[in-house]
């Protein structure tokens, strides 16, 4: 058998990013994201508004059906609340910028829950990663980030390995167990049950190590640089990059706002002979400016709570009704899927064999 010579180069590394799930199906373009997240909203809203036409007509046949009894009362009326509109016409639907404000904003809700928790960072870096993916497929007219926000994080304490039992994690966040886990199979398939994540804060970590060993560099200028590039990194997953960049190009980034002369040293020492199959370096130079304005514009711009608090009481009315307990609409799904189950109870009971069909117990 032939002994491979020590000079020859060794097997390229295996790269499992390129070859995930992530890559394949959850990797758009910036103007391919636009085009669904845009999609999405006018189908929500076109729905919304027939829905709504369907709700009113059947509170209208609920009022009719069942006339509210005369109040007997003597105290005074209380203040009223607020009309409802008339007309869908009337109702101010979200846009597509309200959405993802709004997502955002539980975005730094799962930072702020994952670190009362105290769950690692994979925990919140998953759980972060499920929301954003979540609304790709869905709108927030049509489920509320609040509870979808819940069952991302427990379920991605199971997903990385961190279970916390439902009572205990229900008890901090004050809601039902029912609510977290009713959503459970809703995430999984907006999710297409592809549960794993690849995170940009592993590939800064390793970026961080590959510079401790370059020729030239000073580790004392890499671990002074640690703690702001994990910074950046934790911001970034405020944004769209992890759905447009991959994990090393967002980390490259992130180190590149810290110390460019630090990125500089890296690409140089990952440049060889076969660089024309790569990126240029100036396209990449362009590439991770990109991912920084960003960062740094999210960084520039935190979400006001008054802004997200606005769009709250837009959505009362331009949800879907469908969803909503106490609505009319709701209430005669329910009596629909009721009564379809019971339909189906009795077929099946019609077609069991008779009591005294003695050969039934050997069928």
């Amino acid at each position: 058998m032939a002994v491979p010579s020590s000079s020859s180069a060794p097997p390229h590394p295996i790269q499992l990013y390129p070859q995930s799930s992530q890559f394949r199906n959850w990797r758009y373009s910036k103007q391919g994201l636009e085009k669904v997240r845009n999609e999405l909203n006018v189908q929500a809203v076109q729905r919304m508004k027939s829905l709504w036409e369907e709700e009113k007509a059947q509170q209208a046949s609920t009022t009719v059906s069942a006339p509210s009894e005369p109040s007997t009362s003597s105290n005074p009326p209380s203040a009223a609340p607020t009309p409802p509109p008339t007309s869908s016409a009337e109702i101010e639907y979200l846009t597509v910028q309200d959405e993802q404000l709004l997502v955002t904003y539980y975005l730094t809700q799962i930072q702020a829950m994952c670190g009362a928790f105290q769950f690692p960072e994979m925990v919140q870096a998953t759980a972060m990663s499920y929301l954003k993916r979540f609304y790709l497929g869905n709108t927030v007219m049509d489920y509320h980030p609040k509870n979808i926000m819940l069952t991302c994080v427990f379920l991605a304490t199971k997903t990385e390995n961190f279970p916390i039992s439902i009572d205990s994690f229900s008890a901090r966040v004050k809601t039902p167990p029912v609510d977290i886990l009713s959503l459970e199979f809703l995430v999984s398939q907006s999710l297409k049950f592809e549960y794993k994540v690849h995170h940009a804060h592993l590939a800064l970590n390793g970026i961080l190590l590959d510079l401790q060993t370059c020729p030239g560099v000073d580790p004392s200028s890499v671990a002074s640089s640690v703690s702001k590039s994990q910074s950046n990194l934790r911001s970034s997953r405020h944004t769209s990059a992890e759905l447009i960049h991959s994990p090393s190009q967002i980390a490259l980034s992130c180190l590149q706002l810290v110390s460019p002369s630090l990125v500089d040293s890296y690409l140089s020492s990952k440049e060889s002979k076969a660089s024309q199959q790569k990126l240029e370096r100036n396209e990449m130079m362009k590439l991770l400016e990109e991912i920084g304005e960003m960062i740094v514009w999210q960084q520039k711009n935190p979400v006001e709570k008054e802004k997200v608090k606005d769009i709250d009481k837009r959505l009362k009315w331009a949800r879907n009704p469908e969803k909503d307990p106490s609505s009319a609409l709701y209430k005669k799904r329910k009596r629909e899927e009721e009564e379809e189950k019971e339909r189906k109870e009795r077929e099946k009971a019609a077609k069991r064999p008779k009591p005294e069909d003695d050969g039934s117990v050997f069928d």
